[in-house]
């Protein structure tokens, strides 16, 4: 105890032996670098969980989810200030349109969208769409049994093309997955179609009674997109780039095991 003690007095008076002596200025560090400012980023989100999340944390609204996980690794990398606003899907079609936005995620390409959106590649994962109705009635076992049935879909959503081209098929647009449940389980709609992990995770958390058909339809690629009228434009590259990293080095990967 007392030979740490004296230790201290030494190394003390070392110090201020060595402050008398020598400058300051040789002992002063190198200020750090200055940051480069990142860049704002406007991104428009609606609650799908677990592609996006959205919640309150410490009384401040909180964004999470695979495609919000995924885009804040790009942010990184590229040097982008994300800034959140939650929309209903199909409205925020309409604001990226406009310019009021820069970035959307998990938009389906189709020709109609491209003209005013930037697709960065590659595709983000893949996720089959599912069936969900009421038990009892009769399962949906291949798309000749959706004729006839009233079908809650997600407003502005693309599925793939027979589907979503069929006009003999009675579908009720709504403005979220969890409302397309609650007018299956009213029986004011025979099955509700949405992405497999939005529905097993929706019938995990609200205890739903609805089940799962055995039909499902394909996965088409999703994508995070650009407004092509966005200041953001010019960096599409290197966010590409930064998206093909976190491919290669298995970070989505381990995003998309976080939300198993």
């Amino acid at each position: 105890m007392f030979a740490t003690a004296a230790i201290r007095r030494l190394a003390s008076a070392l110090l201020a032996a060595a402050l008398f002596v020598y400058p300051h200025h040789i002992f002063a560090q190198p200020a750090p670098a200055a940051k480069p400012e990142r860049v704002p980023a406007r991104v428009l989100v609606n609650d799908a969980p677990p592609y996006r999340i959205l919640g309150i944390a410490h009384g401040a609204p909180a964004y999470s989810g695979i495609y919000i996980d995924i885009l804040r690794l790009i942010a990184e990398e590229v040097g982008l200030q994300l800034e959140f606003t939650e929309l209903p899907f199909a409205r925020a079609f309409r604001v990226m349109e406009a310019g009021g936005a820069d970035i959307m995620l998990g938009p389906n390409r189709n020709a109609e969208r491209e003209a005013y959106l930037r697709y960065l590649e590659p595709p983000l994962p893949r996720e089959p769409k599912i069936f969900l109705q009421l038990p009892g009635t009769a399962p949906v076992r291949e798309y000749d049994d959706l004729a006839g049935l009233s079908i809650a879909v997600l407003r502005g959503a693309r599925y793939f093309d027979r589907f979503d081209a069929d006009a003999t098929l009675e579908k009720i647009a709504v403005d979220d997955y969890a409302a397309a449940m609650r007018l299956v389980a009213a029986g004011r709609a025979d099955a509700a179609v949405m992405p497999e992990l939005q529905a097993l995770w929706l019938l995990r958390t609200s205890g739903s009674v609805l089940q799962v058909a055995p039909y499902r339809l394909p996965g088409s690629d999703s994508y995070i997109v650009l407004a092509r009228s966005s200041p953001l434009l010019p960096h599409a590259g290197a966010m590409e780039a930064a998206l093909r990293r976190i491919v290669a080095n298995g970070a989505i990967r381990r995003i998309l095991q976080r939300y198993e």
